[in-house]
């Protein structure tokens, strides 16, 4: 029977196995990674631009978003995230933010520490290889999110927005499959 803990970053090591096979020690030590939980409402920040994270935050329920603010005080949102992502994998490694996080729904992350990251990924390279092929993936989406906003019409804008929530919501097991 799995843990409470063993529950709460199972949707993690769902995310990582869409992108890389690992096997059961894998499985163990994703499981296993050092966390806190913390409860958040709708709006409240996450990341902060700027921000030096000591933890790598997973999405455990509710909805996210990554955005910047411009000079006028305007919002220009990047990206839209889920049950299972790692909403600030990428700072792990960088250090800072160059962006926000903002939760728009009420939801839970889990709070692991980036040094815990560091290591697991070089530890075991399994590990290390789905969570760059994430961030890969993360940053093509991020690419036809930039597509969108400058060239492509309303219409098309969002049908291609709600094709890829589908698809996200599918692989992060939150609705039925959809049949294509």
């Amino acid at each position: 029977m799995p843990s409470t803990s063993d529950l709460v970053l199972a949707p993690l090591v769902r995310k990582l196995e869409h992108w890389h096979p690992l096997d059961e020690a894998e499985r163990r030590a994703l499981l296993s990674l050092p966390h806190s939980t913390r409860d958040l409402a709708a709006n409240q920040f996450v990341v902060w631009d700027g921000d030096r994270p000591q933890h790598t935050c997973l999405l455990v329920s509710g909805f996210a978003i990554r955005h910047k603010l411009a000079g006028n005080g305007g919002r220009q949102i990047m990206s839209i995230h889920m049950k299972g992502d790692l909403v600030d994998l990428q700072n792990s490694l960088l250090g800072s933010a160059d962006h926000n996080v903002q939760m728009i729904t009420a939801g839970t992350m889990a709070l692991i520490p980036v040094q815990a990251i560091r290591e697991i990924a070089f530890e075991f390279p399994a590990i290390g290889m789905a969570m760059w092929y994430e961030t890969l993936v993360e940053a093509s989406i991020f690419r036809e999110w930039i597509l969108n906003v400058g060239r492509r019409d309303a219409f098309t804008a969002i049908a291609h927005l709600l094709c890829e929530f589908a698809l996200r919501m599918e692989v992060a097991e939150l609705g039925e499959p959809v049949n294509y």
